[in-house]
């Protein structure tokens, strides 16, 4: 995993800029690195991810400390679901990990060796003392609790809204009346948590689903039935106004807003007296979607800020700003009395590359200035004429052994406004046979809301900067399997000169198209829709594959990324034949490691480093890149034995003539479809342009044979 590639924006360098992206955060702290300061995890709803950051100097200002991304950590959770907390349950001094599942709640604790921590599952699912006995400790997948000492007994307790979505259940934790001790959790078989009272606070939800009916009794009482499955709660508890009574902040599923409910009582006798919809006072939280609050000191000058972000699992309606989605407010009062001033909308995501969502990266000399620039497909933005996806793109300012990018714009080619489409997928290939890649690209259209691939027809020199027009784009005519979520990639498996069709599916497998066409009359068949044995899965759902020789053996590799956040890599054969698939692919430390890089991934293969290796980056649903840089044992010298002979044949069709360019001295044959030879013996120096005139060629379709030692290529072409 690569970080050390720098990025600017607006001529300053990013802190962290492939952290990954982030949509729905949850912000947590703990020591990562045992320096005795605690360090930033973010988890993220929407992928299950987390994301670490360490706390260190800052390397743009010395003077201050920032959180540096330090992905080594990451590796070291348990995978996870819709929420986490960390939390001391047994008073050791190392917090522990509270997580979501199905059951309700699962335990971790930290396990501390030397330096390192590891985690320990404690209790797969906690049970707690209900009115009808043992039962487990629900807790809906879409709520967040709060998991605290509320008695000041030195155990903690679980606040959690009931399945109405209307009321607050409180369960006490007893292990230290029953123990002494607040590490039960280890000990005790039966439960250590009870049910107190019918509700907590003498509050509960109104209708409207916006206000609070304030003065129950919280007596308990019998079963009023009718309870309607609610949709989502988050809950922070923390003395906001300084008179030692824990007040409350409660986001909900339906609303835009963090509502403030003041706390009158101490410990668990809450009592709730008044509630505001509107906080803080000033530049109140408003996202559209169920606000979460969370309160940690952001800015190192240990005093807790807060921190709000939209607890969803996707972007609901399209219309949430996920690259502007962690409001950070600034405390400039005490962790119990604040003093609360909005700072920014996108904490953290301003100091990486975050494109909102669904970043899918390309890499192409875009300047024709010798390096690779970096063009990263968006999923997309809400805008006066709706959801609406683009092209970022960001241009090697450094040179090809040490890439330096600089986002140069947002709106590369404004797509947005004149092809009207979201999710897109961009990939540079030969499209229209000329010799010349050009852009293409999958996507949504944002009017008949089916998938559609388009090309753009690059009319810049061979090597020169790129000359794109989206008003010239192409219409690509796709398979009638085609749906939302294929992730299409175009590849000349058989030789023929045209390009044939890979597509990663929605179910996990891949299907595989030969083109028995042109280049410019693409005519595809299903071969199989189970390619290199990647069938249906629901844990490899979205699949996405790309092709390139990344072990440099002379054949080509499939790559591929899915939801299971992991890079897979087919080898050891010739193509289709692969007998190798490994997972175990990124470095850590000296062990191959499985490194999950979020969910809707989109990988690209490229040089970016010039070394002559191919690099690999993956975009995530977070908007978010990762690079993983080639660390082959090789040195690529240009003359490896093996390494396939690289040609292209242009135009195609053609009228008067051909051109062909070898990477390697070959000689040519020309064969009809039917087997006869117009031309034997044609030399064709290595990486210069061979014409052939076709003016007396026959119209028809026509085989271009090379052979460059044992390596035997054949390209079709057509001439009009």
């Amino acid at each position: 995993m690569d970080s050390t590639i720098t990025v600017s924006s607006n001529g300053i360098n990013l802190l962290n800029p492939w952290a990954g992206g982030l949509n729905a955060s949850q912000f947590l702290k703990m020591d990562l690195n045992n320096d005795g300061l605690e360090d930033l995890i973010v988890f993220d709803r929407t992928n299950s991810k987390i994301t670490t950051f360490v706390a260190a100097v800052s390397p743009i200002d010395p003077a201050k400390k920032a959180f540096l991304h330090a992905p080594y950590y990451e590796a070291l959770f348990p995978k996870m679901d819709n929420w986490m907390i960390l939390a001391d349950y047994n008073g050791d001094g190392l917090k522990d990990l509270f997580a979501s599942t199905s059951l309700g709640i699962t335990v971790y604790r930290q396990v501390k060796t030397g330096n390192n921590f590891s985690w320990q599952l404690e209790r797969d699912a906690l049970n707690t003392q209900g009115f009808s006995g043992d039962i487990n400790l629900q807790v809906s997948g879409t709520d967040i609790p709060a998991i605290i000492d509320i008695d000041g007994d030195s155990d903690l307790d679980v606040l959690t809204f009931d399945f109405s979505g209307n009321f607050i259940e409180l369960h006490q934790n007893l292990s230290m009346d029953k123990f002494g001790v607040p590490d039960s959790l280890g000990r005790a078989k039966s439960p250590v948590f009870f049910r107190n009272g019918d509700c907590w606070g003498n509050f509960h939800k109104a209708d409207n689903g916006e206000d609070f009916v304030l003065g129950d009794d919280c007596r308990v009482v019998l079963n009023p039935g009718g309870r309607v499955m609610h949709a989502g709660n988050s809950i922070l508890l923390q003395d906001l106004n300084g008179d030692n009574k824990r007040d409350l902040l409660v986001g909900h599923v339906s609303n835009q807003h963090i509502s403030f409910l003041q706390n009158s009582a101490e410990g668990i006798l809450a009592n709730f007296t008044s509630f505001t919809n509107t906080y803080p006072t000033v530049d109140p939280v408003g996202f559209y979607i169920f606000p979460a609050a969370f309160m940690e000191d952001m800015d190192f000058d240990g005093v807790k800020d807060l921190v709000t972000a939209p607890s969803v699992s996707s972007n609901v309606a399209n219309l949430v700003d996920f690259k502007a989605s962690n409001w950070f407010y600034h405390n400039s009062g005490t962790s119990e009395n604040v003093d609360l001033k909005l700072v920014q909308k996108n904490f953290l995501q301003d100091q990486m590359i975050d494109v909102g969502e669904n970043a899918a990266p390309s890499f192409f000399d875009i300047d024709g200035d010798g390096d690779l620039d970096m063009i990263i497909g968006t999923g997309g933005i809400q805008g006066a004429t709706g959801f609406r996806g683009g092209f970022w793109l960001f241009t090697n300012v450094g040179n090809a052994k040490e890439p330096k990018y600089d986002l140069t714009s947002e709106n590369y080619l404004d797509i947005r406004a004149s092809l009207g489409l979201y999710n897109i997928k961009p990939q540079w290939a030969d499209f229209n046979g000329d010799g010349i890649s050009d852009l293409g690209f999958q996507a949504i259209s944002s009017s008949t809301l089916k998938p559609e691939y388009r090309y753009i027809p690059n009319k810049g020199p061979a090597g020169g900067a790129v000359q794109l027009n989206p008003a010239e784009a192409i219409l690509i005519t796709m398979p009638v399997e085609a749906q939302i979520g294929d992730s299409p990639f175009f590849y000349d498996s058989d030789g023929d000169g045209d390009l044939d069709l890979l597509v990663g599916k929605p179910q996990g497998n891949i299907n595989y198209y030969s083109n028995s066409g042109t280049n410019k009359q693409f005519t595809f068949k299903l071969e199989t829709s189970a390619f290199a044995g990647v069938s249906f899965s629901f844990e490899g759902r979205f699949s996405q594959p790309a092709v390139a020789d990344i072990d440099l053996d002379g054949y080509p590799e499939l790559l591929t990324v899915d939801h299971t956040g992991m890079i897979r890599i087919f080898h050891g054969a010739e193509w289709g034949k692969w007998t190798k698939r490994d997972s175990l692919l990124v470095d850590r430390n000296g062990k191959s490691s499985s490194p999950i890089a979020g969910t809707y991934l989109a990988a690209a293969v490229a040089d970016f480093n010039g070394d002559g290796k191919p690099d690999v980056a993956v975009g995530n649903n977070a908007g978010g890149l990762k690079l993983f840089t080639n660390i082959l044992p090789v040195t690529v010298t240009g003359t490896e034995p093996g390494i396939q002979n690289t040609i292209k044949v242009y135009p195609n069709p053609a009228d008067n003539y051909i051109k062909i360019l070898s990477s390697k001295k070959a000689t040519l044959r020309v064969l009809t479809v039917g087997g006869q030879a117009i031309l034997q013996n044609i030399n064709v120096n290595a990486n210069q342009e061979k014409e052939i005139s076709t003016i007396n060629w026959a119209s028809g379709l026509y085989l271009l044979e090379l052979k460059s030692g044992d390596i035997r290529t054949v390209k079709k072409v057509v001439v009009r």
